[in-house]
């Protein structure tokens, strides 16, 4: 009986490594793939989630090397609205109108800026996790990071498809708490 716990045993922890090391070898891809881009257009729903109120919003992001543009397309009210996101900060702009939400809780993040925090975070973040998923047909590579500023940790966690490193989905967390999902359109 013995001999077969230790088998299994032994066996279990092959598939774990390999596990582990198909996870480590995907993440490296996508360090490097995100590293490399210069500029990346992404079409994504924003769940924002205030503590008090939970907003979705549509999206257009346009992420070049030095700069993002990032469109509103949904809810009808707001869209339209476009923002610049500089080194030095955001500017809205629609037809004078500035748009004020504030930062999400903790975050020190605005909405509009959530999303390019996330996406900055899959070439230059310091990877905590990496495993792979399976979602229905599909096989994920589940990448987390994490920044800590002073008494805050803010932990972003993606899934990729491993096939076509694109991104399906993001979570961004503070201090464990889910302030913002991301879901992106293929």
């Amino acid at each position: 009986m013995r001999v077969r716990l230790m088998c299994v045993l032994m066996i279990l922890a092959v598939f774990v490594t390999g596990c582990s090391s198909a996870a480590e070898a995907s993440a490296d891809r996508v360090r490097e793939h995100y590293a490399e881009q210069t500029e990346a257009v992404y079409n994504v729903t924003l769940r924002t989630d205030f503590g008090d109120r939970v907003q979705d919003f549509s999206l257009e992001y346009v992420r070049k090397p030095d700069r993002g543009h990032m469109k509103v397309t949904a809810p009808e009210i707001i869209a339209g609205i476009e923002a610049e996101l500089l080194g030095n900060g955001v500017t809205l702009h629609y037809d004078g109108t500035v748009l004020e939400l504030g930062a999400l809780p903790g975050t020190g993040l605005s909405p509009m800026e959530s999303l390019p925090f996330i996406v900055s975070q899959w070439a230059n973040g310091y990877i905590t996790q990496s495993s792979i998923e399976q979602r229905g047909s599909r096989t994920l590579l589940r990448l987390t990071t994490r920044v800590t500023q002073g008494e805050t940790t803010l932990d972003t966690t993606t899934w990729f498809d491993t096939g076509t490193l694109k991104p399906v989905n993001a979570e961004l967390a503070v201090n464990g708490l889910l302030t913002v999902s991301v879901f992106f359109e293929e």
